[in-house]
């Protein structure tokens, strides 16, 4: 969609120039030219790499719907970037039919993620008021963003009067009714884990991604959170990871202690942030330093597909 009411603001606006791979296409050749040699240096980056996806790429076929919780009992920590991460991961290197599902009551971004050419100008409860006559899966096609990776994304409503209304009957019912077409349904929930929609989301899940960023006021806030989780099938994603190598170190391995499935630090990345900002996402196009995290979140999640 790259129109819009009289003095919308469009994306053209803030980037009038063409980005590609998330940076403006009037960097230098020169520039380009190195980046492309650096890829061609065997290193033992790549070697992590590789293996990475391999072990991804070999992961047991999923025998039945999966239901993924992303939350997060402090908002600003990434829940939105995760869940869109993590779909595309799934659904590019695994190939899983995977809809990500914008369930925060409050203003959800989640299908802003998409380009504009492939959003969908339906919601979730345009979805849910049809849903009974519905047969195909191609009649989802027009509710729901179609992303190059093969993701699907459900926006959530633009009235948040609306978006609010929605009780966890109705997110229940939207489960279930995607459950019968897609392997994989991320729900990208609101801030909290104690809410309504949060319990409900936590007891239906099959896993939980509790996503978090390094401070140390985050992470307590987080850290207390766990005591009430109690999901046997927890990644933790420590989001816009910048402090030192040490204190990393320490981080991953407090929440270690907590019986987790894995914690996994996905560093702040400025081309990342604006593929994100303009619809121009490639995980191919980011730098090793940002594509091995992301591809170890997503093997933490497919690990525990069933």
């Amino acid at each position: 969609m790259t129109g819009g009411p009289a003095g919308a603001l469009r994306r053209r606006d803030l980037y009038p120039g063409t980005i590609v791979d998330g940076r403006d296409a009037r960097d230098g050749v020169i520039n380009r030219l190195r980046r492309q040699a650096d890829r061609l240096l065997t290193s033992a980056g790549e070697r992590v790499e590789a293996e990475l996806e391999r072990r991804i790429r070999t992961q047991p076929n999923v025998t039945r719907a999966n239901t993924i919780a992303l939350i997060s009992p402090k908002g600003g920590v990434g829940k939105t970037t995760s869940t869109f991460l993590v779909g595309n991961l799934l659904a590019s290197r695994l190939q899983v039919r995977a809809v990500a599902i914008d369930a925060n009551p409050d203003s959800g971004t989640l299908a802003r993620l998409a380009p504009d050419d492939r959003r969908s100008e339906h919601s979730l409860a345009d979805l849910l008021k049809n849903a009974a006559h519905f047969r195909t899966a191609a009649e989802l096609n027009p509710y729901v963003s179609r992303l190059p990776s093969g993701l699907h994304v459900l926006g959530a409503p633009r009235d948040p009067a609306q978006a609010a209304s929605l009780g966890p009957d109705r997110y229940g019912e939207l489960v279930a009714f995607l459950s019968c077409f897609y392997e994989v349904v991320l729900l990208d929930l609101g801030t909290g884990v104690a809410g309504p929609l949060a319990r409900f989301a936590i007891e239906r899940a099959d896993q939980v991604v509790l996503v978090t960023t390094p401070e140390w006021v985050t992470m307590t806030v987080v850290l207390e959170a766990l005591t009430h989780l109690q999901h046997d099938r927890t990644t933790i994603a420590l989001n816009k990871s910048t402090p030192r190598a040490a204190d990393l170190s320490v981080i991953e391995q407090r929440f270690r202690a907590e019986q987790l499935h894995q914690a996994v630090a996905i560093p702040y990345d400025e081309q990342l942030a604006t593929m994100l900002d303009t619809g121009t996402y490639s995980l191919d196009a980011l730098a090793r330093a940002t594509r091995v995290p992301i591809k170890r979140l997503g093997l933490a999640v497919a690990e525990q597909l069933r």
